[in-house]
C-alpha cells in the first residue's frame, strides 16, 4: 500500500467512528490547528501527516494503528485517565460521562452490553440521593478526599450538578439499547458499602441509612418493570415514554467484572473497570471481537428474564429485595 493509500485508510477509519452530526474536516482542522483546505489535502493524501499529527489524531480519537493496518502484535492500546483526589472533579466527571453517552446515542444502531458485579452505575442516576451516596463513598473511602475525611453522608446534601446532569445521564442511557447480565449477588457491592458506613457511623443519621436502602429497593423495582416491558424509561414514567430496548439476563454462576462493551455497528469499544472507579477503553478490533464473543458465550449460559420468564424474573428480584429488607430491619433495631 502506498503512503497515500495508508493515509486515506487512516482518515476513512476516523470518519467511520465519528458521530454523524460532526464534520471530519472541521474536527481534523480544529485538532491540528490548520485550515479546512489543509485538512482536505491531508485526507486526500496530497500532504503527508507528520508524526506529531498522527499522535494527536490517535490520542483524540482513541485509535490503535495496529488494528487499522492489521499489524500482528500482542499489544492492545488502551486509553483512560487515572482518578485521584487532585485530578477528580465531580461535575467534569459527570459531563464526560454524559458526552460519551450522547456520542454513542448518535449512532442509530448502538447497543450497550454490561457484564456486572454491581448494579450498572447509570441506573443509580435515576435517584440522585443513591448516586450521591455512591460518589460520596468513592471520594471519601476510595480516593481519600481530604475535605471529606471527617464528613458524614447525608441525603440532604446532594450536589445540584448531580440532580441536573445526573438526570440527563439517566435519560440518555434510556435512549440506547442495552443488554445487561446480572447475578443475584450483584447488589452486594453497594449493600456492603452501606453496611460499612452504617457500622462505622459514617451516615449523618439513621434515617439516611434507611432511605438509601429504600432507594436500592426502588431501583430494583424499576429495573424489574423495565425488564418486564423490554424497554427502558425514566423512573416514575412507563414504557410509553419511548425508550430503547432492554434485555436482562440472570447468570447464576458467573459474577461479572463491570465490563462495558459498546457495539455501534461502525465501531466497537470496550471499557474495562479497574481500581473501583477507574475505566480504560480500547477500540482494538481483535480485543473487542474477543470481548463480544465472551459476552455471547455468557449469554448462552444465562437465562433471559426480560420480556419473558415472568416466574424466574419475580424470583430473581424478590430475592434481592429480601436481602435489602433483612439489612434494613437490622438497621432499624440498632441504636445509632
Amino acid at each position: 500500500m502506498t503512503s497515500t493509500g495508508v493515509q486515506q485508510v487512516f482518515f476513512n477509519h476516523i470518519k467511520s467512528i465519528l458521530p454523524h452530526h460532526l464534520s471530519i474536516v472541521d474536527e481534523v482542522a480544529n485538532l491540528l490547528n490548520i485550515s479546512n483546505d489543509s485538512a482536505y489535502r491531508r485526507m486526500r493524501g496530497d500532504k503527508p501527516l507528520t508524526f506529531e499529527e498522527v499522535q494527536k489524531l490517535c490520542v483524540h480519537f482513541n485509535i490503535s494503528l495496529d488494528s487499522i493496518f492489521h499489524l500482528d502484535t500482542d499489544n492492545y492500546i488502551f486509553s483512560g485517565k487515572l482518578v485521584s483526589p487532585s485530578s477528580f472533579h465531580f461535575e467534569l466527571y459527570l459531563k464526560k460521562m454524559l458526552a460519551d453517552l450522547e456520542m454513542i446515542k448518535s449512532f442509530e444502531k448502538a447497543e450497550f452490553y454490561f457484564v456486572n458485579k454491581d448494579i450498572p452505575l447509570f441506573h443509580h442516576f435515576q435517584i440522585p440521593e443513591l448516586a450521591a451516596f455512591k460518589f460520596f463513598f468513592f471520594m471519601k473511602t476510595i480516593l481519600s478526599y481530604p475535605d471529606l475525611a471527617f464528613e458524614k453522608f447525608s441525603v440532604d446534601k446532594v450536589p445540584e450538578s448531580l440532580k441536573t446532569i445526573g438526570k440527563k445521564v439517566a435519560d440518555t442511557y434510556c435512549q440506547v439499547s442495552s443488554t445487561e447480565i446480572w447475578n443475584v449477588h450483584g447488589i452486594e457491592t453497594t449493600l456492603q458499602q452501606i453496611d460499612y458506613y452504617r457500622d462505622s457511623r459514617a451516615f449523618e443519621k439513621k434515617e439516611d441509612i434507611l432511605y438509601i436502602y429504600d432507594c436500592m429497593h426502588q431501583i430494583l423495582t424499576h429495573v424489574e418493570k423495565q425488564a418486564t416491558a423490554g424497554k427502558k424509561y425514566p423512573l416514575f414514567l412507563n414504557e410509553s415514554w419511548g425508550g430503547a430496548s432492554y434485555r436482562l439476563y440472570n447468570n447464576e454462576v458467573f459474577i461479572g467484572d463491570n465490563t462495558i462493551f459498546v457495539d455501534a455497528s461502525v465501531f466497537r469499544i470496550t471499557f474495562i473497570n479497574h481500581s473501583v472507579i477507574n475505566y480504560m477503553s480500547t477500540r482494538n478490533t481483535e480485543f473487542c471481537d474477543h470481548i463480544f464473543q465472551s459476552i455471547q458465550n455468557t449469554i448462552q449460559r444465562s437465562m433471559q428474564i426480560s420480556s419473558t420468564g415472568e416466574k424466574e424474573r419475580a424470583r430473581f428480584f424478590n430475592e434481592m429485595r429480601e436481602n435489602i429488607s433483612r439489612r434494613k430491619k437490622i438497621t432499624q433495631n440498632m441504636n445509632y
